[in-house]
């Protein structure tokens, strides 16, 4: 990783230095004023095709800190849980995707682990490779890390597996995608040859005679169930895990394991595994090698079995459940441990019954804050756990609802919940005096008459959760331990939040009741409520509530310093906690300076969480800078514009850095990686037969050229916007970046981002100060551009203007011209040799420190093959490549002179 860094920076100082260019500008301005215009181009420093961003916490901008979490579990605990992870090799024919109908398994790359002591007999990693080959030089020429047993059919393979497997007997099946490779490719090819997978993967005897309807397995979303293993589908576990544009296994490495990692096509695979030398045929078991024991790294990095298991074991369900069910689920299995030693059965409603029930009557407060720039502090104070607080405080529950105060007097059955109540008016009037009545007009005895299920499950999940937070505080200097930490306070406290959404999913509950529901939630309003009058009415702070939203509050500080607004802050969050009772607490999260109100759930600010803290976190919250349904350009261009802002207060220094940013895509100078969309695919049932989704219409077009092309359900498919003829729909500017990457003479629609997707979230912050970011592009010269003399490589089907005529540019001046030098610039001969020369180094020097980095990548020197979309050097090799091929028409200018 060190060695991309430092050629990236020595890249990048190869790009700015300008010194030879500035001496010839002044050469030029000496010699004659008939070529003055020469100078503009000698004299332009060159600027990085990317967009500039905010200097990220980490040189590598990775997503995630690289920390393996297992570190942090007890040492002397272990699971004894044994995992198999497995990829295959496929010759496939041409470009298309393996298709287990017609492509044969050549090899099967395993790891398989086991979590036991060192001195366990059973060994902690076990590595090999079942291939089918008879050439025994291959035997001999890889290391000892791994075994490589050579079969001599598919199904021999198959049988070697099985009994590998049988052998080892592993808990836990896990491929980085399992549905179109890996197990679930072993199993549909299977049954192609005549081997049922699915009972010999089994623990359990199933009937040989048992059949799987192929028609299934085509299905591209089948879930695969093996009786007695786990099998897991690591890239889907990853989503949940970091916030990604892309969830390949090579962006994985990078961002969780800080390793770049190269992808190879399966035409290139299958080539090197075809070819005659055994040399070729290792470079693609190197590939898989590398894979599965990233995979295992990936899993181990996160710990995400460890992790999983605890969170089996805190919740009361298996292990898988942890990964396939939802909330209510988890609540529930907690709460009938509790309730049933109390004697109580949860009811179970059906449908008819659940549309029955009342419809939801109260809704959380949501102010509309005042949308402006903020440069005083803000203060921002929040609920600890506020719907889970108000149960507890207010013994909110099942049990101890005793339905709407105005039907309670009747002595026939009233509607409750999902089902009918009865209470007996003598028990009630021995209870009056232990009753409270909730904002939405319903009745709860109190804890002295009978404490609830709910407030019971909940006190003990607060108190277990403020355990393990005193425990971070006491282990703070541990990264490690301090997110496995984290991790668990945090698992605890959305066990905790989710509970309330229980007792009112009036959808799709399992046991919903909208009197405890809404009770929870206009309690919630009312304390808030109080504590906003509160602020309002108390003098000596001089505060003024400008948001508020469910649990929390934003206080405005006029004329006060930092210290100052935590000292108020602090003195707000205990006069609010000492008037509400145990456990509501109101805590003074951090405080913003400046910041950004823009609209409900929507702010951004400079983040400090201490007084002492001197250097502030850009924090931002529902806008562009946090989502993914944009592009890179975007959030680079937002982040770094209200950085500017924060740090100067001075507009024009943003205009500035925006203007010259908006050059660089009007010129087509960008980077295409930045350009780039990425949104979930939801699968072909997942749309409207007539949508019109970027996606959708991608995916469509591959699948007439491959039927095995479709990505998963989730995945995230990338794709940008080019021109195109006037009055064309825009879904039909919508290519595969490969496309445009592939053809030189599609380009970006410089025009589109700009004024669709960049300036609207600029806007939308700036105008805040009375600033109009459309009139600064607007004001912008328009950037004539210099097409390059090139031809698309390969039988491109032409659909743009420049692939039929080469344009007629000088590549000095780039004026129109019908020779690749006009007559002006000849004037200056040695000028011009110069230029050409120097321009064809810096060609040469680019090339060249570009294929350093991918060759320290991809460990050799040759065969620098890699296409992985996720590596920014990629795309700079492609932009190098029209460098190259652009040389050649250089060389044949420059023997003109």
């Amino acid at each position: 990783s060190s060695i991309v860094l430092n050629s990236q920076s020595s890249f990048s100082t190869q790009m700015s230095d300008g010194n030879a260019s500035v001496k010839l500008s002044q050469h030029i301005r000496e010699v004659s004023s008939s070529s003055s215009k020469l100078s503009p181009l000698v004299n332009q420093r060159r600027s990085s095709c990317l967009i500039e961003e905010a200097t990220a916490d980490n040189s590598g901008a990775f997503k995630m800190e690289f920390q393996n979490l297992q570190e942090a579990s007890n040492s002397s605990m272990f699971t004894f849980l044994t995992l198999c992870v497995m990829e295959l090799h496929v010759n496939t024919r041409s470009s298309l995707k393996p298709n287990p109908e017609y492509d044969a398994i050549e090899a099967i790359f395993y790891v398989i682990t086991n979590d036991v002591p060192a001195e366990h007999e059973l060994p902690a990693v076990t590595t090999g490779i079942i291939m089918i080959d008879t050439a025994a030089d291959l035997i001999t020429s890889h290391d000892d890390s791994y075994t490589v047993d050579l079969v001599s059919s598919e199904k021999d393979m198959y049988l070697r597996f099985i009994s590998i497997l049988h052998r080892h007997d592993p808990d836990i099946f896990a491929g980085y995608e399992i549905e179109m490779s890996s197990w679930g490719y072993l199993i549909h090819r299977g049954y192609i040859i005549g081997i049922n997978m699915c009972s010999e993967l089994s623990r359990l005897v199933v009937n040989p005679s048992f059949k799987v309807d192929l028609d299934q397995l085509k299905m591209r979303d089948y879930d695969i169930k093996i009786s007695g293993r786990i099998l897991l589908n690591v890239w889907r576990m990853m989503k949940h895990e970091v916030s990604l544009m892309s969830y390949s296994f090579e962006n994985m490495a990078y961002h969780i394991l800080h390793t770049r990692v190269p992808h190879y096509s399966h035409q290139t695979l299958t080539l090197w595994w075809n070819h005659l030398s055994s040399k070729k045929r290792i470079l693609t078991m190197k590939y898989y090698l590398t894979r599965v024991r990233g995979i295992v790294k990936l899993l181990d990095s996160l710990n995400l079995i460890g992790r999983t298991s605890e969170m089996a074991s805190l919740f009361g369900i298996q292990f898988y459940e942890v990964l396939s069910r939802g909330s209510q689920f988890r609540v529930e299995s907690m709460m009938i441990r509790l309730a049933k030693p109390l004697n109580y059965v949860a009811v179970s409603p059906d449908v008819q019954q659940r549309a029955d029930m009342r419809a939801p009557a109260c809704l959380p407060l949501i102010m509309e804050p005042e949308s402006r720039f903020y440069s005083d502090p803000i203060i921002v104070l929040d609920f600890q756990s506020l719907y889970p607080s108000m149960m507890i405080a207010y013994n909110y529950c099942f049990s101890t609802c005793l339905g709407r105060v105005e039907e309670i007097i009747e002595v026939d059955r009233f509607k409750f919940g999902c089902t009918d109540l009865t209470i007996n008016p003598k028990e009630l009037h021995a209870i009056k005096d232990s009753i409270h009545i909730s904002p939405a007009g319903v009745a709860f005895v109190g804890s002295a008459v009978r404490k609830g299920v709910l407030p019971c499950m909940l006190d003990e999940i607060l108190e277990t959760r403020l355990m393990v937070k005193k425990s971070m505080k006491a282990h703070k200097n541990n990264k490690i331990l301090h997110r496995v930490l984290d991790a668990r306070q945090m698992g605890l406290k959305l066990i905790a939040n989710v509970t309330y959404g229980y007792t009112s999913a009036n959808f799709s509950g399992r046991m919903p009741c909208i009197e405890v529901g809404d009770s929870v939630v206009s309690k919630g309003r009312e304390t808030l409520e109080r504590a906003i009058k509160l602020v309002k009415e108390t003098a000596r702070w001089k505060a003024e509530v400008v948001y508020g939203d469910t649990d929390s509050l934003f206080v405005l500080c006029p004329g006060r310093t930092k210290e100052e607004a935590f000292a108020i802050g602090r003195e707000i969050a205990d006069a609010v906690t000492n008037s509400n009772p145990r456990p509501v607490k109101l805590k003074l999260e951090k405080v913003y300076q400046p910041c950004i109100l823009q609209t409900k759930k929507r702010y951004v600010g400079y983040m400090y969480e201490t007084p002492d803290q001197e250097t502030p976190i850009f924090e931002a919250k529902g806008i562009e800078t946090v989502r993914r349904d944009g592009c890179v350009a975007v959030v680079k261009m937002l982040e770094k514009s209200l950085r500017i802002l924060f740090e100067t207060y001075d507009v024009s220094k943003v205009k500035k850095y925006v203007c010259d940013q908006l050059t660089k895509i009007s010129s087509s100078k960008l980077n295409l990686q930045d350009l780039i969309f990425a949104r979930e695919y939801r699968g072909m049932k997942g749309y409207k037969p007539t949508a019109c989704v970027p996606a959708l219409q991608l995916v469509r077009d591959w699948l007439t050229r491959d039927p095995r092309a479709e990505p998963r359900v989730g995945e995230r498919v990338g794709y940008c916007i080019v021109y195109g003829p006037p009055g064309v729909p825009l879904i039909r500017l919508v290519r595969d970046p490969i496309e445009v990457l592939s053809d030189p003479t599609v380009h970006i629609n410089g025009e589109y981002y700009i004024t669709k997707v960049i300036l609207p979230p600029l806007q939308r912050c700036l105008t805040l100060l009375g600033v109009d970011t459309f009139s600064w592009y607007k004001s912008l010269p328009r950037v004539r551009k210099s097409q390059k003399r090139l031809i698309p490589k390969g039988k491109t089907q032409k659909s743009t203007l420049s692939q039929f005529f080469a344009t007629v540019n000088c590549i000095i001046c780039h004026e129109v011209s019908t020779t690749p030098v006009c007559s002006k610039c000849r004037t200056n001969e040695q000028l011009v040799v110069a230029l050409i020369s120097q321009n064809i180094a810096r060609i040469q020097r680019k090339a060249f420190l570009l294929n350093k980095i991918c060759s320290s990548c991809c460990g050799r020197a040759d065969d620098l093959l890699c296409d992985s979309l996720n590596c920014t050097i990629y795309y700079r090799k492609c932009l190098s490549n029209v460098g190259l091929r652009e040389m050649d028409f250089l060389m044949d200018a420059l023997s003109e002179f």
